[in-house]
């Protein structure tokens, strides 16, 4: 049976949530309206690291580090974070300050991918929506034999559901692209994709098993 309360309870349960050492880098993240994480996806990004024990973490999109947190919080692993915003990046590196083996790249998504010679095993990508598709036929080259993917906001604050008429016009080519990525990789990878219903959708992918 559906239900009408369940997915506005759960978003408050998820958010409302104790997340220790988080306040300043989300205090920063409010006060300057900087794109982060939310702390249900952040949460949903520590279980999965401590479930798959990853060697090696590259982090498309990482803004401020929040993502970066929650991930280095739970496992000792090489990061690697790749933004096209300087500032952000120089932010981030001064809050992940206490964290070892961690990289960062101010560069266009699909130019690090295009160049890097490291191979990986955990990835989350939160980059340009449109670009997913793009964004996942450059990452094939660079993933271990078995990966973990995790593609956030996948549903476009839920406009990959609603009619086209009732899109607002700037989403709409951004919305067919991630519909068409949507249908491609389940075609692709079938029981090896899954969605949750978290914040704006996450998509996970296990590659390789």
């Amino acid at each position: 049976m559906k239900s009408q309360l369940l997915l506005p309870y759960t978003y408050n349960f998820l958010e409302d949530v104790d997340v220790k050492g988080f306040d300043d880098i989300y205090l920063y993240a409010e006060k300057r309206d900087v794109p982060s994480v939310s702390k249900g996806v952040g949460k949903l990004l520590t279980f999965f690291a401590g479930l798959y024990n990853p060697k090696s973490v590259l982090e498309l999109g990482c803004g401020i580090g929040v993502a970066a947190k929650f991930i280095l919080q739970r496992v000792n692993c090489k990061y690697t974070g790749v933004d096209n915003n300087h500032e952000r990046i120089e932010v981030a590196k001064r809050f992940l300050a206490e964290y070892q083996n961690v990289s960062f790249f101010n560069e266009r998504v699909e130019n690090f991918l295009a160049k890097t010679e490291e191979k990986y095993d955990f990835i989350f990508v939160d980059s340009i929506k449109k670009d997913y598709e793009k964004v996942w036929y450059l990452l094939k080259p660079v993933l271990q034999e078995r990966a973990l993917i995790i593609f956030d906001d996948i549903f476009l604050y839920g406009y990959a559901f609603q009619e086209d008429s009732e899109i607002p016009l700037k989403y709409r080519e951004g919305v067919r692209l991630v519909r068409r990525f949507i249908k491609n990789i389940q075609a692709e990878l079938g029981s090896d994709v899954t969605f949750f219903p978290i914040e704006n959708g996450i998509m996970v992918i296990n590659y390789g098993c």
